[in-house]
């Protein structure tokens, strides 16, 4: 789960990237294995993990795929990944929009990347293609649209001016987004019907999300993304300093919940 370059500030780069990945492994590897196990990965089986982040789902596969079969492990930086190089593991730097890719897989997965991409439908037609006759695709993406409307009553404690600051710091992701040909709102919960247009068949999906407690280490995720995306959040100028001031202290504060934003994971099978 690699967002480096796509215009809202994240990037493997920064010292706290690391840490932010592992939390947000800790929030969604759940869904993602379990979507991997109810697809099967067997052994001998070729898989490829695009945007693998800090490369948690490649190494669970690459433990599901034995000796005999092969992982190949891409993002643009790969700085978090060479340690999970290995006899059936290739970690590779791969641009998905405009890198040759091989084909013949048998399960291709990308988390929290097409949402980034302004060239997303076609890297989806892409990954189709790369997939062998009965070969199985796992997409899954933001949907801010579920979090965008906020009620304003008091939830969890939290009184009804905070959900006014969130609406605007949706509203400042939506804007870094857009400029850079992002799109957190729609393409998520359209994916079903992209993945059905793309030629998939056995398309089906699930949306998920956690609340999680502040100060914890999963909350670190959303602490971290805040501190990183800070600057360019405040330079659209719809959200102050002390706006993300008081996102950062709500969420390192114990006993609040925060809710993580929903995630869409959509999977099909390409025609035998």
């Amino acid at each position: 789960m690699s967002e480096q370059s796509y215009g809202i500030g994240l990037n493997n780069a920064w010292s706290g990237e690391r840490q932010r990945l592992a939390a947000a492994e800790e929030i969604f590897d759940p869904a993602t294995l379990r979507h991997l196990d109810a697809i099967g990965i067997a052994p001998g089986m070729r898989c490829l993990e695009i945007g693998a982040g800090a490369g948690s789902v490649a190494r669970f596969m690459a433990e599901r795929v034995g000796p005999t079969g092969w992982v190949l492990v891409t993002d643009l930086d790969i700085r978090l990944l060479e340690e999970c190089a290995g006899p059936n593991v290739e970690v590779r730097v791969h641009d998905i929009c405009s890198d040759p890719l091989e084909t013949g897989f048998d399960v291709i997965h990308a988390r929290l990347v097409l949402e980034h991409l302004p060239e997303r439908l076609a890297v989806l037609e892409k990954l189709v293609a790369a997939l062998r006759p009965g070969g199985r695709l796992l997409i899954e993406d933001s949907d801010f649209t579920a979090i965008r409307h906020l009620p304003s009553t008091r939830q969890f404690g939290v009184p009804a001016r905070i959900p006014r600051i969130w609406k605007r710091m949706i509203r400042a992701t939506e804007v870094l987004g857009a400029a850079s040909g992002a799109d957190f709102f729609e393409f998520a919960r359209n994916l079903p019907t992209h993945l059905v247009d793309a030629g998939l068949d056995d398309v089906g999906a699930e949306a998920c999300t956690r609340l999680i407690p502040g100060g914890s280490t999963m909350s670190e995720f959303t602490t971290l993304s805040f501190r990183e995306a800070g600057p360019a959040l405040v330079s659209t100028g719809l959200v102050s300093q002390r706006d993300l001031d008081w996102a950062l202290a709500t969420c390192e504060e114990p006993g609040s919940m925060v809710m993580v934003t929903p995630v869409v994971s959509a999977w099909g099978r390409r025609p035998a």
